[in-house]
């Protein structure tokens, strides 16, 4: 019989690895799924960066932290440096839908 933690885990491995193919083919073509919030990405590479970072918190913190099978106590730092980084990639994807920051600045003139 199969146990809720090893279902978990698979469906935690299956949109985990979604999100690593939208985040690459964002990343590498510039292609984001259609619907009405890709319309809003004015940079979906960076927007795929994020997804990326976003994908690899998230995994860390779910295999070293819930859904770990030997609960180990000294995973746990590393479990939430996880959703540090997923927080991380989630703040990239929020500024890649604004445009690029040139860094000139305004004149009087």
């Amino acid at each position: 019989m199969i146990a809720m933690n090893e279902v978990l885990g698979i469906v935690g491995a299956v949109v985990i690895t979604a999100g690593l193919a939208i985040g690459t083919a964002a990343v590498t073509k510039g292609w984001l799924l259609p619907g009405r919030g890709s319309a809003k990405i004015l940079r979906p590479r960076v927007w795929g960066y994020g997804t990326l970072l976003n994908q690899a918190g998230t995994g860390a913190f779910l295999y070293l932290g819930p859904l770990d099978e030997s609960r180990h106590p000294g995973f746990f730092p590393f479990a939430l440096a996880g959703m540090a980084v997923a927080g991380l990639g989630l703040y990239v994807q929020h500024r890649a839908r604004f445009a690029a920051d040139t860094g000139a600045t305004r004149t009087s003139s």
